[in-house]
């Protein structure tokens, strides 16, 4: 965000007693320095922040939301298992405001949950199960992303039994989902494999840049790509 012209990095907010506090929130550019990261919301009181950015847990997304209220932003957050209470909280906020929620913000992976809901609704026979792996300290299982290709899989009319939602973890994997349809002499798989973080975090700024100017409503990655709303 810091190196692209379009963008404007004007604050970052991390957890109290983070290692992170007092750095710069990117390396210095053309720009100029970075803002320096700080523990404090107050830091967004009197800027002119347009979208906030949540990656973290579920008091983060609490602040957050905080953030938005303050300065009258848009909100896109991209964390994950999030408690219900705070999921209606979002709810009610894209009534103000534009509120994008995604499990992942892969560009990749909102095209592959339009096709699995395509394949889906083509093989409404086939047996269907899905296949999740993260690196070892990833802390929900199945993955929000997982959960995600589940529902547009039975969007789709796939029958897709919670058992058949299997999470593996172990090792460095950044993230992988594969979905198999099964039917009588073949079968058919479709996979996303992240292979670096940075994919998120250029999805989320394409996500940001298209949240800009927004009206009020409740948005997810398919919509950024165009695609129809399922």
């Amino acid at each position: 965000a810091h190196d692209e012209e379009r963008f404007m990095l004007v604050g970052a907010v991390e957890r109290a007693g983070s290692g992170a506090l007092s750095r710069h929130a990117a390396v210095e550019s053309t720009k100029g320095p970075a803002p320096k990261i700080t523990d404090s919301a107050a830091v967004f009181a009197a800027s002119c922040a347009d979208v906030v950015i949540d990656f973290s847990g579920n008091s983060g997304t609490l602040a957050a939301v905080d953030i938005s209220r303050r300065v009258g932003a848009s909100l896109l957050v991209g964390t994950t298992a999030l408690e219900p209470a705070t999921r209606d909280l979002l709810r009610a906020e894209s009534r103000s405001r534009a509120v994008l929620l995604a499990p992942n913000t892969s560009l990749g992976v909102a095209a592959l949950a339009d096709l699995v809901r395509r394949a889906a609704a083509l093989l409404k026979n086939y047996d269907c199960s899905l296949v999740e792996s993260h690196h070892i300290h990833k802390k929900d299982a199945p993955s929000g992303t997982a959960l995600r290709l589940a529902d547009a899989a039975r969007n789709g009319g796939a029958q897709l039994p919670d058992h058949q939602i299997l999470a593996i973890r172990g090792g460095d994997v950044v993230g992988e989902h594969t979905l198999r349809f099964a039917g009588p002499g073949e079968y058919l798989e479709l996979t996303h494999r992240a292979t670096s973080r940075d994919v998120f975090v250029r999805g989320a700024l394409q996500a940001a840049a298209w949240l800009n100017g927004r009206a009020p409503g409740w948005w997810n990655m398919e919509d950024v790509l165009g695609l129809e709303a399922r």
